[in-house]
């Protein structure tokens, strides 16, 4: 059993929720910072060719790059700041986050060969993965708990405006930069050109970590008064133990969550990556017309998508639903399953942006519906921890296995000059399903863990 002491001093149950101008001021700002580091994370997408012919890298390489070697390294780390964020002040561990993440992207921009660029990614990895966990304890802690999908899907718009101003920015940047061979640097001098793509995104972020400041640090609520130790490795030790006695409690619930968004985040982070490279080869399409069309329909799509979501599940827990977020997101994942598999086979560009995106705005609340079912059910105190623990599997199989299964499965099942949509449409069409029948069965499970965290 976990050990227990009294809560803070600063602790009191009924203490008043911040002003609403307070709370989404807060969920405004983080969102900015999501968009940061998405923006950061997805640039590279838009330049598969350039890195592809100066550093002579295959499709599956490339995988690896953008997928497992930023996945893995955001998964481990994440355990260590999930941790972090339910002991010290989060404020701090978003600020030296977002920084880090800054610097690594500008890196990239120096790289000299696939491994020099592979570390950089590392890098990007190490430094977002502060941000979720203490940003989403941030903002549990100053929503009730009937407004918390609302307020998660906003804060995930910035995940969904960071995708597609990776794509719209990012292919102007790209086609600007791409005018010449060479773009000068000051300090550093004559580069490539893509690689001035990563100064121009990743050095702003330097300066603008400090906006975190301009937040009070919230009030923990919701304690269960689990012990926290004083120790650095012992505290993170601690944490991860407590948090696995608990999953203990609600194992269902955590069984059907964790497999659930396992295979959705499979199929977002695995043709996420792939969409750019899927409309040049199949329509023939430069940078900037691939980033205009795609980044419009994904910014589009899914503020679309996430605000009726937050709306809608928000809504349903007000009238007693207490598994709104499985039961919404397992619709979801079947209403989009024709969309996308037909999205990645067809040659037409206007069925393609069309279906893709009806399909984003349908899956686009991934991040609201996962983090929200997490934090109605987990004390407080585990609440980073959750995230974390979560990232590392789901980050593993999701943002990280997901291109590299999109390329293995167009690689070595199909034939002909483009086989990432073949792989997209498998991915799809096998993935969504078996998510959906996870979450849905898992609906009586979410139930009784907030109920249980409720009483």
């Amino acid at each position: 059993m976990s050990e227990h002491i009294d809560p803070p001093t600063d602790f009191r149950s009924d203490t008043p929720y911040p002003a609403p101008s307070v709370a989404w001021y807060a969920t405004l700002l983080l969102a900015f910072l999501y968009w940061l580091s998405i923006l950061d994370r997805f640039i590279i997408s838009l330049l598969v060719e350039p890195i592809k012919r100066d550093m002579g890298i295959s499709d599956l390489q490339f995988g690896l790059l953008h997928g497992a070697a930023f996945a893995i390294t955001y998964s481990l780390f994440g355990l260590i700041a999930g941790a972090l964020a339910d002991r010290f002040p989060r404020r701090w561990i978003i600020f030296v986050s977002v920084a880090a993440w800054s610097m690594a992207t500008a890196a990239c921009g120096m790289a000299q060969n696939f491994w020099h660029l592979l570390i950089a990614r590392v890098g990007v990895g190490m430094g977002e993965a502060g941000l979720n966990p203490s940003a989403t304890s941030m903002l549990t802690d100053l929503f009730p708990r009937s407004r918390l999908t609302s307020a998660m899907a906003v804060y995930s718009m910035g995940a969904t405006v960071g995708s597609g101003t990776a794509y719209l920015l990012g292919g102007a940047i790209v086609e600007l930069v791409s005018k010449s061979e060479t773009f000068s640097i000051p300090l550093i001098g004559a580069i490539p050109s893509w690689q001035a793509v990563f100064f121009i995104i990743g050095v702003p972020g330097v300066f603008l970590s400090l906006l975190i400041f301009t937040l009070p640090e919230p009030l923990r609520r919701d304690r269960s008064n689990i012990k926290q130790s004083s120790g650095f490795w012992k505290s993170i030790y601690e944490a991860y133990k407590n948090l696995i006695q608990f999953i203990r409690t609600q194992s269902r619930f955590f069984a059907h969550h964790y497999s659930g968004f396992m295979f959705a985040s499979a199929v977002m982070g695995g043709c996420g990556v792939w969409y750019p490279a899927h409309m040049a080869r199949t329509f023939a399409w430069s940078s900037s017309e691939i980033g205009l069309s795609l980044g419009i329909t994904l910014v589009a799509a899914g503020i679309l998508g996430k605000f009726i979501c937050g709306f809608a599940v928000d809504t349903m827990y007000s009238k007693g639903y207490r598994d709104g977020q499985f039961r919404w997101y397992a619709c979801c994942l079947v209403l989009a399953t024709p969309f996308g598999i037909l999205a990645t086979t067809t040659a037409n560009p206007v069925i393609f942006l069309s279906c893709v995106a009806v399909f984003l705005a349908l899956l686009a609340p991934l991040p609201a519906c996962y983090v929200a079912s997490l934090n109605l059910v987990t004390p407080n105190e585990l609440r980073g921890t959750g995230i974390a623990f979560f990232a590392g599997t789901a980050g593993l199989i999701g943002i990280g296995a997901g291109p590299i299964i999109v390329a293995g499965i167009g690689e070595s099942l199909f034939a002909g000059s483009n086989t990432i949509g073949a792989g997209m449409a498998t991915t799809i069409a096998i993935f969504c399903p078996i998510a959906a029948v996870l979450l849905a069965t898992g609906c009586k499970s979410m139930r009784t863990a907030v109920n249980a965290a409720e009483s």
